[in-house]
């Protein structure tokens, strides 16, 4: 393995990235607690259901986070701006933002729609070192996109983002090599990776509670709290990395799901809005040249229970109906029980890029099948030329004009 100088891994991280995109282009928003997400009714007025998707750093102050209850983040800030999240428009700046980072090296890992992490150890000769390279990508995020983005820079990946979490908000922060340890030793346990809520509890039990702790800690004590990725995580403690920069073009999986402001019970609507999720997931797939094998239907009842089902069909599609129909058969065997499904969800996964040799013979022949592929294909090219919902299959147009297929 390649030796990566010291300092030239750069991690990236868009500052609140959805609540900053709204401040920025609504003034009026600058400076509060503004919340992003959360569902909106046809009157206008917020619903306790849905999750805060990115709160300001005003909002946070309040203790509010991402993937909380919107109910919750209302009780902890009465006073905060809602606004629902835009997720397609925040992909334009996101994309932006991944074109100027691309600028300077070619291996760029996009870890979400914000973060983002460059090796750049072959790249100085030509733009100059880590830290200048840093410094011009964030003036250029400043001023081309308006944007506050938080900078880190270290040895390897693991370091590079504790140094931009502690510059955090807006900041640029470099983690030298030879003081990572000492920097490390006084962090709380849950800044490693791989730490969640759970293993914290576990190791706070057995006494440990800041990093330092853990490294003094026998490999085989640490297995027995955190199984094998014990020895991993200790490694990470001292402040040791060896995870490439993994350029992450290759997409994984194609899904799509929608919140209800209401419980569901129906099921005939909710095959509706299954068809609407279905039509989506095989669009993008088509669009983005990707075919998969597994189709997993997602639901979560009220209050917080979430099942997942899936199944593996013989060969890998993109046609709607296939989607649909193996979808179908999954919701099919699910007892909706009161008080009803509050989400519902389609992936589709072990994706498979370009076209496949066949697809699964939804009509029972091959002429059949053929015609189908040429039917969604015409589809496409109206959605693509008049908009993604100028042509509908029947059964959706007989939703009102709120339809949930509109909102997807």
């Amino acid at each position: 393995m390649e030796v990566v100088k010291k300092n030239s891994i750069i991690h990236l991280d868009l500052d609140a990235f959805f609540a900053s995109v709204e401040q920025r282009d609504n003034p009026q928003y600058a400076g509060k607690p503004l919340i992003v997400g959360g569902i909106f009714k046809k009157n206008g007025e917020l619903s306790r259901r849905g999750v805060v998707c990115s709160a300001s750093y005003q909002a946070r102050k309040y203790g509010i986070h991402a993937g909380m209850p919107i109910w919750e983040a209302r009780q902890k800030c009465p006073g905060a701006i809602f606004t629902p999240a835009r997720i397609r428009y925040y992909q334009t700046s996101s994309q932006y933002f991944f074109r100027i980072c691309s600028a300077y090296t070619p291996f760029v890992e996009q870890v979400s729609i914000d973060e983002t992490f460059l090796d750049v150890s072959s790249c100085e000769a030509l733009f100059g070192t880590a830290e200048e390279i840093a410094r011009e990508i964030k003036q250029r995020v400043k001023e081309e996109l308006r944007l506050p983005v938080s900078v880190g820079i270290a040895s390897n990946k693991f370091l590079a983002k504790i140094a931009t979490n502690m510059g955090k908000p807006d900041g640029f922060l470099i983690l030298p090599e030879g003081k990572a340890v000492d920097i490390l030793s006084e962090l709380p346990i849950s800044k490693l990776w791989g730490i969640g809520q759970k293993s914290a509890k576990k190791l706070n039990r057995a006494g440990i509670f800041k990093i330092k702790q853990l490294i003094t800690m026998p490999d085989i004590i640490l297995q027995e709290i955190l199984g094998e990725n014990g020895p991993k995580l200790k490694q990470l403690a001292q402040g040791i990395d060896h995870d490439p920069v993994v350029c992450s073009e290759e997409v994984k999986s194609i899904s799509r799901e929608t919140t209800f402001p209401e419980n569901i019970t129906n099921r005939e609507r909710l095959m509706k809005i299954l068809l609407a999720l279905s039509q989506n997931v095989g669009y993008t797939a088509r669009k983005k040249d990707y075919s998969g094998k597994t189709i997993t239907l997602k639901i979560r009842f009220a209050p917080f229970t979430t099942i997942q089902k899936s199944t593996t069909i013989e060969r890998a599609t993109n046609l709607d109906n296939t989607i649909f129909q193996k979808a179908k058969e999954l919701l099919s065997s699910i007892n909706i029980r009161q008080p009803g499904i509050r989400l519902l969800g389609i992936k589709l996964s072990s994706l498979q890029k370009g076209k496949q040799p066949r697809q699964l013979d939804l009509l029972n022949n091959q002429d059949g099948e053929e015609k189908w592929i040429k039917l969604v294909s015409s589809v496409d090219k109206i959605r693509e030329k008049y908009g993604s919902y100028s042509i509908q299959r029947a059964a959706l147009l007989k939703e009102k004009k709120d339809d949930i297929s509109k909102k997807l």
